[in-house]
């Protein structure tokens, strides 16, 4: 008996042993593909300098340890024990919150202002934005700033205790208090949001994404359109997004990081909102042309669905780097082989919208170039 037990556990573990050498051959099985940035290395061809220059050797090991059979289900596997035994994420900037709730750590980072730009460097930067937005306003445009919500500033009771620290000055604060300060149209959503907290009809944010909710998104971007009509003295008909989907299948990026992790099992078990915007009556069309320029904060906010439809035109600039015209079917375009310049002439509002964040990079270089090609010739003065 205990011999027949033995050869067993023998046979077990040399099927468990040549499995994966099977399947990599044969195909028998095939596994779910990882999500995220994964990209398996490419097999390489014999060849004595590749031999020599041990090029060959290094490129064929990654190409075996890609494709061994069952390796999108070992990694799971993996990155499973390590996140419920360990809290250990194996993903980017993912980390494992309290309560089942997941964020990345340049957030918590920009929450407790450790990526402050300093104090010139914002003054600077506002001084700038102030004299785009005057520029533009002589011209019967409207420059507006948006500071996204971000999901650091709305659940810190639940970061990790190993990243919970002293705050220090913030580029949200010092942005905040001199953009008042200059009269720079802004609009905090991220203090509007953590004053709804625990009021909101609907989660603002999902335990299981780092963005604002689809509904939360929509919430924005229904606010922004307001503060837009009243800025420039117009009607602009809203299209309704009363009715709601709910499921517990999310979308929509409300679980971009839990899908990062490339687990087993789910990370938390939640019910989110997905807004149903109807499309407003062309009797009651009343409509402008924007600019968006932002982050993926930005975009979600513009792609909810309630923007486009109040706009003749839209374009969403993504980063400053990558245009994409939302109401000429999508079309898309690098922003160097496009001319902004002819772009803002046409428009009626340019708006920039940027989670905390990404508030040490404000505009991505578009104030920087704007303001040289308003004022050519004019020089910051330094501030004492």
């Amino acid at each position: 008996m205990e011999t027949k037990i033995k050869k067993g556990l023998l046979y077990a573990f040399l099927v468990f042993l040549f499995l994966p050498m099977a399947n990599q051959q044969l195909h028998f099985i095939k596994s779910g593909e990882l999500n995220g940035g994964f990209k398996d290395a490419d097999n390489v061809s014999f060849s004595i300098h590749g031999w020599a220059h041990r090029e060959y050797q290094a490129q064929k090991e990654r190409y075996l340890n890609d494709n061994t059979g069952f390796r999108p289900d070992m990694v799971r596997l993996n990155n499973q024990i390590d996140y419920s035994l360990f809290d250990k994420c194996h993903a980017g900037w993912d980390i494992k919150g309290t309560h089942g709730y997941l964020f990345e750590w340049p957030y918590i980072d920009a929450y407790y202002g450790k990526d402050f730009s300093g104090y010139q460097t914002i003054y600077d930067k506002c001084i700038k934005l102030k004299a785009i937005q005057d520029t533009l306003f002589r011209l019967g445009k409207s420059l507006i700033l948006v500071y996204a919500p971000s999901k650091a500033s709305y659940y810190p009771e639940y970061f990790p205790k190993d990243r919970i620290e002293k705050k220090r000055v913030t580029n949200y604060e010092v942005y905040h208090h001199l953009g008042d300060s200059l009269g720079i149209n802004q609009v905090d959503m991220d203090a509007w949001f953590v004053a709804m907290k625990g009021k909101s009809k609907e989660p603002l944010f999902s335990k299981q994404g780092i963005h604002w909710s689809k509904y939360g998104a929509a919430l924005g971007a229904d606010s922004i359109m307001s503060y837009i009509a009243n800025l420039r003295s117009i009607h602009l008909e809203h299209p309704a997004w009363s009715k709601m989907e709910y499921t517990d299948k999310l979308r929509g990026g409300d679980d971009d990081v839990a899908r990062e992790l490339n687990l087993i099992f789910p990370v938390a078990k939640e019910t989110m909102a997905y807004p149903i915007v109807a499309d407003i009556p062309d009797s009651m069309h009343t409509t402008i042309n924007d600019i968006f320029i932002g982050d993926s904060y930005g975009y979600k906010m513009v792609d909810a669905g309630i923007i486009t439809r109040m706009s003749r035109q839209c374009e969403y600039w993504s980063n400053f780097r990558d245009v994409l015209e939302i109401n000429n079917n999508n079309k898309y375009t690098q922003m160097k082989d496009y001319d902004w310049h002819a772009a803002i002439k046409k428009t009626d509002c340019v708006v920039l919208v940027y989670t905390l964040f990404n508030f040490k990079d404000l505009g991505n270089g578009f104030i920087e170039q704007a303001y040289d090609y308003y004022y050519p010739d004019r020089k910051i003065a330094l501030k004492n």
